[in-house]
């Protein structure tokens, strides 16, 4: 921390000397209602009463509750708006003597008989602002029971494919955050960790493309924020959740957690389980190419996978006076599961004259754990918002999968013709997390504000592969496949940034460093690669109001994706004999300048322009060992990528009753390397992906949810992907004023999400086809217990959001 002590003490002087115009922010709650009294999910735009200039937006919970923090006081224009209630107009003066006021609106209905259906207001599934794209996962039917991964394959623009690798508009090197904290696992490490979190525990989910230099410098393609539901009510109060789904195997989740809050402390705490049966089928048709003969390899797999997933999470917030609170948080998860895999290989002259077969039977058990700590402060230091805050955060993660490969030989004439090959490995990984970070908020004047932070993180994983063959009935270690691989690293960071807001313009100038130390250490292979490199990571966004309807923006960035934790180890992972993968310890970071520009009419039409161009792109590849006839998958740095995007998203009202939601993103993507493979590898393609969801309000009790989404062929890395589509359906009915709620979803009604698969490196023929269990039908329950009388959450955002999304 040596590298900031000027930093610290510039800071000092700077907060002690600054002299600066103050504007009194005010804390804003209130409640939108019906004239019956029910309560209104609605959206609230505020607009400068003098220019009719933006202010901000807000949406109420399924309580008819809103919260506003450093609200500006003076005299503003209000429209409150929901789906079947006329839209109220009003123009209020929040005066600066009174820093916490409440509000009431109630709304008239806004009904023509449409045949007796009473219309209550519902929350956007979709909402769309002008920097980041939130998805309100806690009003959605259709997500009811589903895990995080398969939450995010929802959302439009994002993309999951079957291995949980997550992209967004064509793009991978997504940074993952959960509650504002940076996960730091490897994909499939998150991919985990995802599919142990179910949706019941989501509020929303942030899509950012263009983030400011406050955040991390992680992620090219832009960041996922998911937020945990969290109580903000007064009293002692909570939710139980209970639910089950069948598809192929059955299916349950189950959640409950309590609140308690008074004037000056808050206590929380959560727990989930869910259990998840699942198969997946793997088949692969694959010519290997010989001097005087082809070999033709069809390779099938089934494995079905059952997992045990318990999540948790429990704090406490001590308000020390109104304006300073301190924090501890703890979160945790324990899974566990067991794999069976069963295989068969055969091999011949062609697809259908076989000369000889593999059949493997690998069973593989798993544990997952994970245990952290936050300890946080945050000061409102003043009315005009200068806030300091403070995280310190300690986690680790263990993870071990132990499975077994017993691979029996037939010929032609399905006789055992040799001794079956039986090996075993165990993949035993341990990270731990250190992180501590400060921000600091400053306003200039009534339209300038300075947040500058700093912040420095320490990850070590240890990863011990042992492999052992089966010789008779001993177990010997097979010294040339094990591997001990040590990572360590160590990044320290530091950010300005300065908005200014004009009448109808505002504009952000940021500026990140980051200073990276990593260590490699393959123990086994007697390997080191240190590496040591500092980075500047500008960024820049300007917003322009040209009237009421038309906004415009643009913004740039730069950023970075350093390798995951486990594409830097070494390991040799076998699906079958013929079919392995392996990371690469000599991955260098990736860079990317983005560039977006923005139009927004009315806060509804949306339409961006996007390009960017990557720089030592890391990515995964398929290629051959022609010499053994096998396939096997890694993670390269490809010279560039460029790439061009639009993105369209409209929402619109069809009736009283049916709201759309549609967007479609189209890309261009070109991926050039020098050597790959036998040569030049230049592939490029345009892909589009339309997402549409469907909200249809019944009474107001029933509501009722359709979406389904449509991807072009497209290229990845060295993969020829094929087209894809699915459709989901779901209803929600409410009953004793929204407290027990009932909620039945169809995923994948028509079966069709699944992953078809050619190669598109010259040379290299093979068409792979992969299908998880995705058409599930889930029925739950959700029951609301204890007060509900609003008093403001605290959000934060602690020092390991980043890191974490690198742990897979």
């Amino acid at each position: 921390m040596k590298l900031f002590a000027p930093f610290f003490l510039i800071l000092n002087l700077f907060c002690a000397n600054l002299l600066y115009a103050q504007t009194v922010k005010i804390h804003v709650t209130g409640t939108v209602i019906s004239k019956s009294n029910t309560k209104i999910l609605a959206t609230l735009i505020f607009k400068n009463a003098t220019d009719s200039s933006f202010i901000k937006t807000v949406t109420t919970d399924e309580q008819g509750n809103f919260i506003l923090d450093n609200f500006p006081s003076g005299k503003c224009t209000l429209e409150v708006k929901s789906l079947g209630y006329k839209t109220l107009l009003e123009t209020l003066e929040l005066k600066p003597n009174k820093t916490n006021i409440n509000l009431s609106f109630t709304l008239q209905s806004d009904i023509n008989e449409l045949e007796s259906v009473v219309i209550a207001g519902r929350k956007p599934l979709i909402e769309r602002h002008s920097d980041k794209t939130v998805m309100n996962v806690e009003s959605s039917i259709i997500s009811t029971g589903n895990t995080a991964l398969e939450v995010l394959a929802k959302m439009p623009g994002v993309a999951v494919n079957q291995d949980g690798i997550i992209s967004i508009r064509g793009r991978s090197g997504v940074n993952v955050l959960i509650d504002g904290k940076t996960t730091y696992l490897s994909a499939e490490q998150l991919a985990t960790r995802l599919r142990s979190l179910n949706s019941n525990e989501i509020k929303t989910i942030e899509l950012i493309t263009s983030p400011s230099s406050k955040y991390d410098a992680e992620g090219n393609a832009g960041l996922l924020n998911i937020k945990l539901k969290k109580n903000a009510n007064y009293g002692t109060n909570g939710n139980i959740d209970l639910g089950l789904g069948y598809g192929k195997n059955p299916k349950s989740d189950a959640a409950i957690s309590i609140n308690h809050r008074n004037k000056n402390l808050n206590i929380f705490g959560n727990f989930a389980n869910n259990n998840n049966k699942a198969t997946e089928n793997l088949d692969i048709l694959r010519v290997v190419n010989g001097s005087d003969q082809n070999t033709y390899f069809h390779q099938s797999n089934t494995q079905t996978r059952s997992t045990h997933n318990n999540n948790y999470k429990a704090g406490i917030d001590y308000f020390v006076n109104e304006k300073n609170t301190l924090g501890f948080l703890t979160t945790g998860y324990f899974n566990n599961g067991h794999d069976a895999s069963n295989g068969l290989t055969a091999i011949g002259r062609s697809f259908t004259q076989i000369d000889s077969s593999i059949v493997a039977d690998n069973p593989a058990k798993n544990k997952y754990r994970n245990q952290a700590y936050n300890l946080n402060y945050k000061s409102v230091i003043d009315t005009s918002g200068q806030e300091l805050s403070i995280d310190l955060d300690y986690a680790k993660y263990h993870s071990e999968e132990n499975t077994i490969y017993q691979n029996s030989f037939f010929d032609q004439s399905a006789s055992m013709y040799k001794s079956p090959a039986i090996f075993r490995n165990a993949t035993p990984s341990l990270i731990t997390i250190k992180a501590a970070k400060i921000d600091y908020a400053l306003p200039l004047n009534t339209t300038t504000k300075l947040a500058i932070g700093l912040k420095s993180s320490w990850v070590s994983t240890d990863n011990d592969f042992r492999f052992e063959n089966l010789t008779g009935t001993a177990w010997k270690n097979d010294a040339g496949r094990s591997n001990h691989f040590i990572y360590e690293e160590n990044i320290n960071a530091a950010y300005a940034t300065l908005k200014h807001e004009f009448k109808s313009t505002s504009v952000e100038i940021g500026l990140r460093t980051e200073q990276t130390n990593s260590k490699g250490n393959s123990i086994s292979d007697n390997k080191t690669v240190k590496r040591s490199y500092f980075d500047f990571f500008p960024s820049f966004n300007i917003n322009q109001s040209l009237n009421p309807n038309h906004e415009i923006g643009f913004s740039y960035s730069r950023r970075i994706d350093r390798p995951d934790y486990k594409s830097l180890n070494p390991f040799v992972y076998f699906v079958d004999l013929y079919t392995f993968s392996q990371g690469n310890p000599f991955l260098n970071p990736q860079y990317t300048n983005s560039f977006q520009l923005a139009y927004n009419y009315k806060k509804t039409l949306n339409i961006s322009l996007g390009y960017s161009i990557n720089n030592n792109l890391i990515i995964d590849v398929l290629l051959p060992e022609n010499e053994k006839k096998t396939l096997y998958q890694t993670v390269q740095n490809l010279d560039k990528q460029y790439a061009y995007d639009v993105t369209i998203g409209y929402p619109t009202t069809i009736t009283k009753f049916w709201s759309m939601d549609n967007t479609l993103t189209s890309t261009y993507n070109q991926i050039k390397t020098a050597n790959l493979g036998d040569g030049v590898y230049d592939r490029k393609k345009v892909n589009f992906m339309i997402n549409s969801s469907h909200s249809f309000t019944l009474s107001p009790s029933t509501s009722a949810e359709l979406s389904g989404e449509y991807a072009s062929s497209q290229i990845y890395g060295t993969y020829a992907i094929k087209p894809y589509y699915g459709i989901d359906f779901g209803i929600k009915k409410s009953f004793f004023d929204k407290k027990l709620n009932v909620r039945f979803a169809a995923n994948d009604v028509f079966d069709s999400r699944k992953a078809r698969i050619s190669s598109a490196l010259a040379g290299l023929d093979y068409n792979l086809t992969q299908k998880q269990e995705s058409r599930v039908y889930r029925l739950s329950f959700n029951y609301i217990f204890g007060s509900s009388s609003i008093k403001g959450t605290r959000e934060r955002k602690t020092s390991v959001a980043d890191e974490e999304g690198r742990i897979k």
